[in-house]
């Protein structure tokens, strides 16, 4: 069947002002879907509340359409540039070449939401058959009065006012009605057009050239004998182009929905369904028009009405009718009560099709019946029928007229029961610029996962993220991750390395201007006295040396050495270094007629002064943070626990040797403070895979606190990792880094700790437990190693508190991988097992 216009029925387009040959006029709109993925149940009420809204106020013949096409690999590549020099950035350009063969060969796809809603019809004065006699099958756009159109935008406006932002509805360009028909014909076949999501992407001057093609119902040309069309439900498109494969399509509609109703939220969102399917190309589309409760109250009294007569005449008949009978009367009550009760709820009849289109027969008619079974586990049956193939085909064309199909494949509920398919949703994660970290699993479209770090600051954002999962899962792996696009895109980082093999280390070795540094066997000094402006430096001592010495600012010895780290002690007793505070402590303890404060803190300095070069050696270098990457090694520091640190009994026994090792690992946390949040034009990433020695410590606490709150105005973020969040996220840890992600835990306390922490009610959704622990990179492989396509998944909160499931892909860069996924050998050449999930090499 050729094309005619009365499958295609724009006659003339201004803007997304369509006008068709019927003489109606629409206007169409991009929708920006509200973000649903694992949210809690009450978000959930909040999306179904808009979309009741919504649906209430919707025109007649309303159109809501979810469009899947192709993701642009240009605009994936120019969010991930945006605000880099790439000029300045040669590593990052780097990265961002290797990345579009690789997200080009994963094929990520996704969903384009649009509504089109009928705002008028043509004043033309003469009717459609008289148009067809005079030869007049188009409308002159340039011929629309202005007022017309002005008229038009007001009714449109007046619509959209009412539904409300929610959905942020943009007008779409006219070109778009060219590339939505080059869809339609084009859908599943190799050559179907990717979505247009960019600034640019359409071209205005072709907008009202529409191609040609021939819509093959029941695919005859390919069956040896004719069969009657109406026994195939297939639709073969061939577009005169040779070089066009033709488009093999099918039109699904649900026949039945579930007699009990269906439960919102989890067992209403039938359209959620129709994601996931790799080889073809599924789209929905939606006709909807709606009757407010007065009219349907008086049709239910008639029709009410009516049953009791026809049970009157039945009454002293004994069969199954009667009890039908009973039964219908007994439902329509109900629904009666519905709208007496509900205020503000009216009737929807709508008419849903799902298209579904492949480059063959084979693989379509494969993902119709793979529908099919998904849809019957949800007691939603599909159809696909026959002979209408192609009038629920032309319902997904904006501006058609209705056709019977429509009206015999329509469904009619209560508005709040419509409101629970929520149509317009998406479970996208991320931002909208940056890095691409990995893809979307959630989705089943694979959209790259954008992960701005370094934008977010630039837009007042916190950047600062925190991640938790078991040994093995993939921590570290993603901590160097971000570490290294921090470095590619122009900033810093300092990372501070407990491992014993110094896996840090070796991975700055794969950094140009890398320092790295260990506190055992120091280079450089971490003296405060020395590394700080004087103003400040007494103070920043005074912090981490009280809790190393284990006095109270209030005792005797601790208030002394308050006195001489004062700005004005510092200066009497020209204290500058921290080796300078001990000789003056015991000069003072030696001076005749002096208390015995000074004579206490005398012997605790000195029990420690020799012990600790990295603060007492005045001929070190101090530490500057000018370096594109710093590795600070802390493996031979012994560190307290944090049952240690948060139990006071136990702290109060600490070894002196625990001390010291975490008064040294709060005073690099200081120093990057100091050193990164300050505007220096530069952005700091502060890495610490030990959280609990920056969350439960007094010092450590602080300097979380102020990455978390005041990184956002210098360019600066924090990134943690942790087993248990439940016990290291507290504070500022827990409620103000906002990017979140959970990698395999399979201990079922820590795994409904890390879902807790993420956001997520196990109460609602207790079946995610299970995914985490055993679904989540499980190592099923060979020596019980994570298989490598299913390495680095993960679940993942925003910054908008969208809450999806993804996979971390790591760099895009083979040099870059092999840095940040390998672990060093030990001394006598043996390989070290295999951490955070990426195999040793």
């Amino acid at each position: 069947m050729p094309l005619g216009r009365d499958l295609q029925p724009t006659a003339a387009l201004r803007g997304n002002l369509q006008f068709t040959h019927a003489g109606l006029v629409t206007a169409t709109y991009f929708i920006n879907p509200l973000g649903y993925g694992l949210r809690r149940a009450s978000d959930k009420f909040d999306v179904k509340l808009a979309h009741h809204t919504l649906i209430n106020n919707l025109p007649n013949g309303s159109l809501l359409l979810g469009i899947q096409a192709r993701r642009d690999m240009v605009d994936v590549l120019s969010k991930m540039v945006e605000g880099v020099e790439l000029d300045e950035c040669e590593d990052y350009a780097g990265e961002v070449v290797a990345c579009y063969d690789r997200i080009h060969a994963i094929g990520p796809r996704t969903r384009i939401h649009l509504l089109s809603i009928p705002v008028g019809i043509t004043n033309s004065g003469m009717s459609g058959v008289s148009r067809m006699w005079r030869g007049t099958t188009a409308v002159d756009a340039t011929a629309i009065a202005r007022a017309d159109l002005k008229t038009y935008d007001e009714q449109a406006n007046s619509i959209l006012s009412k539904i409300g932002g929610e959905f942020d509805p943009v007008p779409v360009p006219a070109a778009l009605f060219k590339w939505l028909w080059e869809h339609h014909l084009a859908r599943g076949a190799d050559d179907d057009l990717v979505a247009p999501l960019r600034a640019g992407a359409l071209n205005d001057a072709t907008s009202a050239v529409f191609g040609s093609a021939v819509l093959d119902e029941g695919a005859q040309a390919d069956s040896k004998r004719r069969v009657r069309p109406s026994f195939v439900p297939m639709i073969k498109v061939v577009r005169p182009d040779a070089e066009h494969r033709p488009s093999y399509q099918a039109m699904l509609t649900p026949r039945s929905f579930p007699y009990g109703g269906m439960a919102f939220p989890g067992g209403s969102e039938f359209l959620t369904m129709t994601e996931g399917m790799r080889e073809v190309t599924v789209d929905w589309g939606m006709r909807v028009s709606t009757r407010p409760a007065e009219q349907v109250l008086k049709s239910n009294e008639v029709n009410l009405r009516r049953l009791g007569e026809q049970m009157d005449q039945r009454d002293v008949e004994v069969s199954f009718a009667q009890s039908t009978l009973m039964s219908k009367a007994q439902m329509l009550g109900e629904y009666h009560e519905h709208f007496e009760v509900n205020g503000g709820e009216s009737e929807v009849t709508f008419t849903t099709v799902i298209a579904v289109g492949g480059h063959s027969r084979e693989t379509t008619q494969d993902a119709v019946n793979t529908l099919k079974r998904r849809y019957t586990r949800f007691q939603v049956e599909l159809t696909a029928p026959v002979g209408a193939q192609i009038d629920l085909w032309s319902m997904l064309v904006p501006g058609s007229s209705p056709r019977r199909a429509y009206d015999d494949f329509a469904h009619i509920i209560p508005s709040d029961m419509w409101a629970g398919f929520v149509p317009f949703v998406s479970n996208e994660v991320g931002d909208d610029s940056g890095p691409v970290i990995g893809v979307n699993l959630l989705s089943g479209n694979f959209e790259p996962i954008h992960f701005g770090i370094m934008e977010a600051a630039l837009h007042d954002l916190s950047a600062s993220f925190a991640v938790t999962g078991e040994l093995g899962s993939g921590k570290s792996f993603f901590l160097k991750l971000i570490a290294v696009l921090v470095h590619d895109m122009g900033g810093q980082f300092l990372a501070i390395d407990r491992s014993q093999v110094g896996e840090w280390a070796h991975f700055a070795a794969a950094i140009d201007d890398a320092v790295v540094i260990d506190l055992t066997d120091p280079s450089v000094s971490l003296d405060p006295l020395r590394m700080f402006d004087p103003r400040i430096a007494g103070e920043r001592a005074l912090d981490s040396l009280l809790p190393l010495l284990d006095l109270s600012p209030t005792s005797a010895a601790g208030t002394a050495a308050g006195n001489l780290l004062s700005v004005r002690g510092l200066a009497e007793h020209r204290i500058h270094s921290m080796l300078d505070l001990v000789h003056v402590a015991r000069r003072l303890r030696d001076a005749g007629g002096t208390d015995a404060d000074y004579a206490d803190l005398a012997i605790r300095l000195g029990a420690i002064a020799d012990r600790v070069p990295v603060l007492f050696d005045p001929t070190l270098p101090t530490l500057r943070l000018d370096a594109a990457a710093t590795v600070v090694r802390s493996h031979k520091l012994a560190l307290p626990t944090a049952e240690e640190l948060v139990t006071p009994h136990l702290y109060n026994r600490l070894p002196l040797t625990k001390r010291l090792g975490s008064a040294l690992y709060e005073l690099v946390g200081v120093a990057a403070r100091e050193a990164f949040l300050t505007d220096n034009g530069r952005f700091g990433l502060l890495v610490g895979d030990e959280a609990h020695h920056f969350t439960q410590t007094q010092v450590g606490a602080a300097v979380t606190s102020d990455f978390s709150r005041d990184g956002r105005k210098h360019l600066a973020a924090i990134g943690l990792a942790s087993h248990d969040p439940a016990t290291d996220f507290q504070g500022a840890a827990h409620n103000l880094i906002p990017n979140r992600f959970v990698f395999r835990q399979r201990d079922e306390t820590l795994a409904r700790n890390s879902l807790a922490w993420l956001g997520v009610d196990l109460k609602e959704a207790p079946f995610l437990l299970q995914m985490l622990r055993e679904e989540t990179s499980p190592p099923i492989g060979p020596g019980r190693q994570v298989p490598e396509e299913r390495r680095g998944e993960m679940f993942m909160r925003d910054a908008l508190n969208r809450i999806g499931r993804g996979k971390v892909l790591g760099p895009a860069r083979l040099d870059r991988a092999m840095a940040i996924g390998s672990t060093p050998t030990s001394a006598v050449g043996t390989r070290v097992a295999e951490r955070d999930g990426q195999r040793v090499s």
